[in-house]
């Protein structure tokens, strides 16, 4: 039941923020546009154990090297501390290229941008693979906020977990390798139409629950149905498409997973009789 499970997000999230009231936003002071760079960060410290709520919002400060998106490149490991990390916000792009982000905070991953001044997340582009684990990934307007859902989340290659749910609000586009997400996904989370929150699957793979729960207030249980099904649903609504609309969903039951994939449209065939 979505509904009880939004609230107690909200509680928590208030929870947390009351307790980590620091906050370490992304600078780019240097210029090199690098995750890994300690004076990209206004505490001067990589984020990590002990540095607080993490953000990358183009307005903490009048560097206009903060424009500049940031990259966690080969063989780097980017840890959060276990609070919140709001970003990339306002026009800004997170790319991680070879390298793995990992947060335990409640919020793993918050983006939001607008219509002029859209965000990116990329995961491993041209094949450089790469790690995203997260609790909960936020993609665009969600319970968080209202007034952002310009955000596009792209993965080529690697692995991206995430924990507990993937809140969609924006795009998702999965053109390679394999997301896993453990408890559910929220599709079109405050009510968002189908052209702007839509997950678009091609050459990726999907790994969803075996079972959902549906969201129904006026039963006193849980109501429970199978993802497939729920998947199904999105694909009717017109928010899951395989190839950008041209191709077909796939889904496959697994023991302990709900797998989707897709597959492309089928060319046409040949004229014998063309010259």
């Amino acid at each position: 039941m979505l509904y009880r499970k939004i609230s107690c997000l909200v509680l928590m999230m208030i929870l947390v923020s009351t307790v980590s009231g620091q906050v370490n936003d992304w600078t780019n002071g240097t210029g090199n546009g690098r995750w890994m760079d300690p004076n990209n960060w206004s505490s001067g410290v990589v984020p990590g154990p002990g540095t607080g709520n993490t953000r990358i919002n183009p307005d903490t400060n009048a560097d206009p090297n903060n424009l500049m998106g940031l990259t966690i490149g080969v063989g780097e490991i980017a840890i959060t501390d276990a609070a919140d990390n709001w970003g990339p916000e306002w026009g800004l792009t997170l790319n991680i290229e070879g390298g793995s982000l990992t947060s335990s905070g409640f919020i793993g991953l918050v983006s939001v941008g607008g219509e002029t001044n859209p965000c990116a997340i990329n995961l491993g582009a041209d094949g450089s693979g790469g790690w995203l684990d997260l609790i909960n990934f936020l993609v665009g307007d969600s319970w968080w906020w209202h007034g952002g859902p310009y955000v596009t989340y792209n993965q080529e290659s690697g692995t991206a977990i995430i924990r507990d749910y993937l809140w969609m609000g924006g795009k998702v586009n999965l053109y390679g390798g394999t997301m896993y997400v453990f408890n559910g996904v929220s599709m079109a989370s405050v009510g968002q139409p189908a052209d702007i929150c839509t997950l678009n699957i091609e050459g990726g793979t999907l790994m969803l629950p075996l079972i959902a729960t549906a969201d129904n207030p006026d039963t006193p249980e849980d109501e429970t149905v199978d993802f497939a099904t729920v998947v199904q649903g999105w694909i009717a609504d017109g928010y899951c498409v395989a190839y950008g609309g041209t191709g077909e969903i796939v889904t496959e039951e697994l023991e302990s997973w709900t797998k989707v994939t897709a597959i492309p449209e089928a060319p046409e065939p040949e004229d014998p009789n063309a010259i």
